[in-house]
């Protein structure tokens, strides 16, 4: 039956717009584990070097050398990258120091020369294998339907051209002479002399103060398409969406331009230049995500040594738990549930798949933040555990960090195995609901432009869980697991409502004004993480919320860490 005429058809017809959208996140997630590989590798042959590779042997020689180097890649990705963000460009800043530090950390601590040695260590402990083997065997599923992926060739060839500056836009200036004294006709076509990529070119505007004549050679005898006129204050505009014919020839040596007045003439070309396809640029942000995530591991793990070995116990002992089994298994079953159900919401099944789905990964990750700060951190005190603990060269303030790292690692885990799953379903859902209701063919556009919409609200949502996490361990310092549960749910519901609470005061009186900005102080805003809007109209997270969302999760973690201090630093362990 597998080989029956119709169901092979069937396949041919639904196979690659599933697998085109999975294979695109895996080329990134394979660039990126390769740029893993070469870059580390670079710097373990750097440490060879001897001054380079001991760098690190005294901490706080690494971390000053450390501190300047990513100091230095901050300031290249601000000057780079700021000017360009528009109006709200100063949140770009914290997320772009923080990524230069990590960056720069991962320079120094990638050359030390332990580094070079426990390579094998380090993917095979933790958490790092769970996050590898999920990424490995979606990157298995994409690539293995290489054969059924829509011209990967061009998918390929637009990785080139994605701008990972500005937006693409390119003005470039011309300036012909006139020949006054030729009659007008004869003038004589001059090399343009620019450069350009027409296959990356999307869009063209040539403009003129004076009539011109765009050509593709210089004499006119060995012209292969007719001459393109421009009319003085006029504009020629190109579109390769709408199958415009080029008004410029690809090979750009060929380019040569008449100008037909007495006059100089000033040509301008604004090129538009972007992927043939615009989903390769997906690649890259995925590509360097993965780069992002594994140099922060690796960066935390050398850096910190006692307190990645607090939150490597505390995190393993977390996933051994039958509850994070029994939470994996819910969102599993969940997220391929919602994959088949039917919603009946005539055309809007995936904006509820995309919605049920998120929540239900956020939801899982938050009972998981707050079971394990209740297990790990209260009874570790009230049982003198934590006393074992801090007998040895453990700071009170490394302990809170170790157990609030290791409790999000675990959440990490939890979070990246579900996302990776509802990624297979979101690719296939169109396909699932055009099958249902026979409304033809779709294709891999729109299930790739699914996935890369719920994948910020992912981020938004870790980025919850995190806050609350945060909470949770403060507060298990001093509450047991189920005060600790009802006061994070509280919050919770609370959080979210805070920007409306302030919102309704503003035309009250003022105890009420005063009440309502009283909570948005004392309670987080967990509003500014809920997107449901964004999930509900099928746009785009833009990267600048991101980077606002992430401010603000930094200035309150910071705080909240402030808070556990103080509530754990007389805490009586004995």
């Amino acid at each position: 039956m597998l080989g029956h005429p119709a169901l092979i058809l069937g396949w041919a017809k639904w196979l690659p717009a599933w697998i085109t959208p999975l294979w695109v996140l895996s080329i990134g997630l394979l660039l990126g584990a390769i740029a893993v590989v070469v870059v580390y590798g670079i710097l373990s042959v750097l440490s060879l070097v001897p001054p380079l590779g001991q760098l690190a042997d005294k901490p706080r020689r690494g971390i000053t050398a450390s501190l300047i180097v990513g100091g230095v890649i901050a300031v290249g990705l601000c000057a780079t990258y700021i000017p360009i963000a528009g109006e709200y460009s100063n949140t770009l800043f914290l997320p772009l120091i923080c990524i230069g530090l990590v960056l720069g950390f991962g320079v120094i601590y990638g050359m030390w020369h332990r580094t070079r040695s426990e390579w094998a260590a380090m993917v095979g402990e933790g958490v790092i294998p769970y996050l590898l083997s999920t990424m490995a065997v979606f990157a298995v599923i994409g690539l293995g339907g290489t054969p059924f992926v829509e011209n990967p060739r061009s998918i390929l060839d637009s990785v080139a051209a994605v701008n990972l500056v500005g937006d693409g836009t390119e003005r470039v200036v011309v300036t012909v002479p006139a020949s006054p004294e030729l009659p007008v006709g004869e003038s004589p076509f001059v090399p343009a002399n620019i450069d350009y990529q027409l296959r990356s070119v999307t869009g063209l505007t040539i403009e003129s103060d004076r009539t011109v004549l765009l050509g593709d050679s210089a004499d006119p005898a060995g012209f292969g398409r007719t001459p393109q006129r421009v009319n003085e204050g006029e504009k020629l505009v190109y579109s390769y969406e709408n199958r415009d014919q080029p008004p410029i020839p690809s090979d750009p040596t060929r380019l040569h331009i008449q100008n037909r007045e007495i006059d100089d003439a000033t040509v301008v070309f604004t090129f538009n230049n972007q992927p043939m396809v615009p989903q390769a640029s997906s690649i890259v942000v995925i590509a360097f995500t993965f780069f992002l995530t594994i140099t922060s591991l690796i960066v935390f793990r050398q850096a910190a040594p006692r307190v990645w070995a607090l939150a490597l116990s505390t995190a393993k002992n977390e996933m051994a738990q039958p509850l994070y089994l029994l939470l994996l298994a819910i969102g599993l079953f969940g997220v391929l549930l919602f994959g088949i159900y039917p919603f009946n919401t005539l055309g809007d099944d995936i904006r509820l798949l995309k919605d049920s789905g998120v929540t239900l990964i956020m939801v899982l990750g938050m009972v998981q933040a707050v079971w394990s700060a209740g297990t790990s951190v209260s009874e570790e005190i009230e049982g003198r555990t934590a006393l074992t603990v801090l007998s040895k060269p453990v700071s009170r303030r490394s302990f809170i960090l170790g157990k609030y790292a290791g409790i999000m690692l675990s959440v990490l885990v939890l979070f990246v195995i579900l996302s990776a799953v509802l990624t297979v379903v979101i690719s296939y859902k169109p396909i699932y609901d055009a099958r249902e209701t026979a409304s033809g063919d779709t294709v891999w556009q729109t299930g790739h432009d699914e996935i890369m919409t719920t994948l910020p609200v992912l981020g938004l949502y870790l980025m919850e869980t995190m806050a609350i996490g945060a909470i949770a361990v403060a507060l298990a310092t001093r509450l047991p697991l189920l005060a600790n549960f009802i006061t994070c749910f509280v919050v919770y519901v609370i959080g979210n409502l805070t920007s409306p609470l302030v919102a309704s005061a503003r035309d009250n009186n003022e105890l009420v004004g005063f009440v309502g900005k009283l909570i948005a102080v004392v309670i987080p805003n967990l509003n500014i993480f809920n997107v449901q809007a964004a999930v509900d109209t099928g746009n785009q997270i833009p990267a600048i919320y991101l980077a606002g969302a992430f401010n603000y999760l930094v200035c309150f973690s910071i705080a909240i860490w402030m808070l556990a201090m103080l509530l754990f630093e007389d805490r009586d362990l004995a």
